[in-house]
């Protein structure tokens, strides 16, 4: 560990670290409010692929359409914003650490961060345009789909959240065998009732459309599996210790 701190010394760099950040992001959220439009058209990618021809997104509310360049611009401005919170949080946290615990903390942000990335973009460019595809897909003569824009926003914007979680399952896992919360190889031992759970979840998210529930179950399989395969080598490292 590094020098002493006094109370005031953590009370003032945690003051200072948290006026970097609302600045940063203010900054951040001014700056895609001027893009939201661009944002918006972006979102819109996976819907237009499934909107019947003569559908489009509507808004009913008068301030429906604004509110929905704030929410985008909110949530842009706390994407891109991330990084540097997690670094000035970093930088607070650093005097009271040791060198194993930088390396160990450094990892686990670092892999944390990029899973829940890839588990995002795997929502957004893959699982989105099969359920939207199937949820659209009762339009008819007598059934007009109109998606409402504040309903869809949300829509998209918990599902590519939720993905990015379901994305940090195998790092969750590691971190559960590595604190010793489980025996050796439970997660092996235990697949058979996971993978009925993970099925059960994409037969929720695309119910009656069996193949787009395997399109969705076989990349929860090869997450569980990348989670168990770590969890296992890190029980295995902990007991040789």
């Amino acid at each position: 560990m590094n020098k002493a701190y006094t109370l005031q010394d953590h009370l003032a760099e945690l003051r200072k670290r948290l006026i970097h950040c609302v600045i940063v992001f203010c900054l951040a959220f001014g700056l895609a409010y001027t893009v939201s439009d661009f944002l918006i058209s972006f979102l819109f990618e996976p819907v237009k692929q499934s909107l019947p021809a003569g559908s489009t997104i509507v808004f009913t509310a008068l301030t429906e359409g604004f509110m929905a360049h704030l929410k985008v611009a909110f949530w842009a401005a706390v994407v891109v914003t991330a990084p540097y919170t997690v670094y000035q949080t970093w930088r607070f946290l650093l005097p009271a650490l040791y060198e194993n615990e930088k390396r160990s903390l450094r990892k686990l942000i670092l892999t944390g961060g990029s899973l829940f990335v890839f588990g995002a973009i795997f929502g957004y460019w893959i699982i989105l345009p099969v359920i939207l595809s199937f949820s659209l897909g009762y339009t008819s003569n007598n059934l007009q789909a109109l998606p409402r824009l504040q309903n869809y926003l949300i829509f998209t914007l918990k599902s590519i959240f939720l993905f990015g979680l379901i994305f940090e399952m195998p790092f969750v896992m590691a971190g559960a065998a590595r604190i010793g919360l489980v025996p050796k190889d439970y997660f092996r031992k235990h697949r058979k009732p996971a993978y009925i759970m993970l099925f059960l979840v994409a037969a929720l998210l695309v119910p009656s459309d069996i193949f787009s529930q395997l399109l969705i179950f076989l990349p929860f399989v090869a997450i569980y599996e990348v989670g168990a395969f770590f969890s296992s080598g890190f029980i295995k490292k902990r007991n040789k210790a």
